[in-house]
């Protein structure tokens, strides 16, 4: 699958999503790119790819252009990128790479030369503070003192001040791949990019991005689909069951009665004799 191709800023603006959620995009044409020439670890030393954008013309090409473009078979290209290979990765001279390569809802990186705004002083270049404004002083938006004293008496290199601003190579990465439209070429990315309308950028997946296989849901959601895992459903027992099974309560076993005790029978009691009888013995 391409990672890179090489298209045209249009400009931007917004769409809307169902919920009524607006983004703010950046149209993107970027017509289908040429592969030009193979390079492999035998012949360059690393495996890449060289791709074309845009057709130019033969009057404006000198002889080593038309060469180079001649020994690939390829037609004449005016901008040119190179892209590097991963393992298992292969393409053929002349193969075409068109935004229907890409996914929607990946992370990009995309690369262009920012607008030139000229000399600009420190103040607009770096966002340094400004010097008083009362009356009689004369340091408002001067840089101030730069040289170190007497030694080593002379600017660092490196040090902020005046100078050109702008027109330099910027990268903005980790912006969400909204929506292609194959049939024009087109592609909407989230947010801004770098360059003025018209300007050339390259587009490709991100490099850094914190996520498994580099893929992530655009924002809001809506653009892709999530899939459906559906639970295994849990049989239940039905109510009427349930309820026809009354609790077995188990009684507890009767106490036996305790042992009677065996009756121990007395002996009568032998009566005193009588005085009669007392008195006839002594007879």
């Amino acid at each position: 699958m391409a990672k890179t191709i090489l298209g045209k800023k249009i400009g931007m603006t917004q769409i809307f999503t169902e919920d009524g959620v607006m983004i703010p995009v950046t149209v993107i044409e970027a017509i289908p790119n040429k592969v030009i020439q193979i390079k492999t670890v035998d012949t360059d030393g690393y495996n890449a790819v060289q791709i074309g954008f845009v057709d130019l013309k033969e009057s404006r090409a000198n002889k080593p252009t038309k060469g180079h473009f001649a020994k690939w078979g390829s037609p004449l290209k005016k901008y040119l990128s190179e892209v590097r290979l991963e393992e298992g990765e292969s393409y053929e001279a002349g193969q075409e790479i068109t935004v229907a390569d890409f996914e929607e809802g990946r992370k990009l990186d995309v690369t262009g030369i920012s607008k030139g705004k000229g000399t600009q002083g420190n103040i607009k270049r770096h966002g340094h503070h400004r010097g008083p404004v009362s009356h009689g002083s004369k340091h408002k938006r001067l840089p101030g003192a730069l040289a170190a004293g007497a030694y080593p008496g002379r600017v660092f290199k490196g040090t902020s001040g005046p100078g050109r601003m702008g027109n330099e190579t910027v990268t903005i990465q980790n912006i969400d791949l909204v929506k292609i439209i194959p049939e024009r070429n087109i592609m909407l990315v989230k947010g801004a990019v770098p360059g003025s309308r018209g300007g050339i950028v390259c587009v490709r997946y991100a490099v850094k991005a914190k996520y498994p296989d580099d893929v992530r849901l655009a924002s809001p959601k809506e653009y892709i689909e999530e899939p459906v895992v559906e639970e295994p459903a849990v049989e239940e027992a039905p109510v009427e069951e349930i309820a026809a099974e009354e609790p077995v309560i188990e009684e507890a076993p009767a106490e036996e009665p305790a042992a009677e005790e065996p009756v121990v029978e007395e002996a009568p009691a032998e009566e005193a004799p009588s005085e009669e009888e007392e008195k006839g013995g002594d007879e």
